[in-house]
């Protein structure tokens, strides 16, 4: 993650009142929250604040550990004034379905240990990631769906009020988070689809997985890379297909948090840029 990780938007103020916050069915610049972690938090949050966006936070395990984590002071500030929060929970090492109970019952601890620190922020989702890959899990995809079910059950007994979307990474299909979100059957157990790790990993086409996983969809983490490696480029800097997403979306009237993940100050400006230019023909 670099550290130049802001972006301008005056451009967009003769179009969209600065009072005015976005709803969970409304696709505006507003509802665009941009990922940040921790520790840059001091140092970048004032330029995200002047410009009117919301915030992804991500706090790694090495950070929860190092309390108290006092930069949090200034995003409560932030939501104080009207800024919206979602969190990003620690994933390193982590494993939710992990054949070997131990490192299991750690993984619960970790989740639930951010699941801790949000509570006092609030915020509209906390992304996980499933911690599957066919490496790992292959020929094991039951155990690995019954301990997951069993991760994440305890974790929202625990969170009663707390809503979760669970992240594409490394799936190269659809099938074991469509399994998990659908046995999980909750409300507050989403999908969030990250356009990046599919471009990389997907062996089937975006139609298809879209079909398969939207109508679950919580939130939209929004990179760009050229298919080969996961660069978190700006969008239209390679070559996924943004419009067939966007297109599925209206399609189905589904509007859900849109989170810009490139990581330069470039690759946030371009995004910003291509979604000026995508609300402006809509209208």
């Amino acid at each position: 993650m670099k550290k130049e990780l802001f972006i301008r938007r005056n451009s967009l103020e003769n179009r969209i009142n600065s009072s005015e916050r976005p709803s969970e069915n409304s696709f505006s610049i507003k509802n665009i929250h941009i990922h940040i972690p921790y520790k840059y938090l001091s140092a970048y949050l004032p330029l995200i604040l002047e410009n009117d966006c919301n915030i992804e936070l991500f706090v790694p395990a090495s950070d929860m550990d190092n309390t108290p984590l006092r930069e949090l002071e200034l995003v409560k500030k932030a939501l104080n004034n009207g800024t919206l929060l979602t969190w990003h929970a620690p994933f390193m090492d982590l494993s939710p379905g992990a054949v070997d109970e131990k490192i299991r019952q750690v993984t619960s601890e970790r989740i639930k240990q951010a699941a801790r620190e949000s509570l006092p922020f609030n915020p509209r989702l906390i992304i996980v990631h499933p911690g599957y890959d066919d490496y790992r899990f292959n020929e094991q995809e039951d155990k690995w769906l019954k301990n997951s079910l069993k991760t994440w059950r305890d974790i929202l007994n625990e969170y009663p009020d707390t809503n979760f979307a669970v992240e594409n990474v490394f799936e190269n299909k659809p099938d074991t988070l469509e399994r998990l979100i659908k046995e999980m059957d909750s409300r507050r157990f989403g999908y969030c689809f990250d356009a990046g790790h599919f471009n990389v990993f997907s062996k089937i086409p975006l139609k298809e997985w879209l079909a398969r996983l939207g109508s679950y969809i919580a939130e939209v983490h929004l990179h760009d890379n050229d298919g080969k490696w996961d660069d978190h480029f700006g969008l239209g800097e390679g070559n996924f297909d943004f419009d067939t997403l966007f297109n599925f979306l209206e399609g189905i009237n589904k509007q859900p948090i849109f989170t810009l993940e490139a990581h330069t100050k470039e690759g946030v400006l371009k995004s910003i840029e291509y979604l000026e230019k995508r609300i402006k023909n809509e209208e």
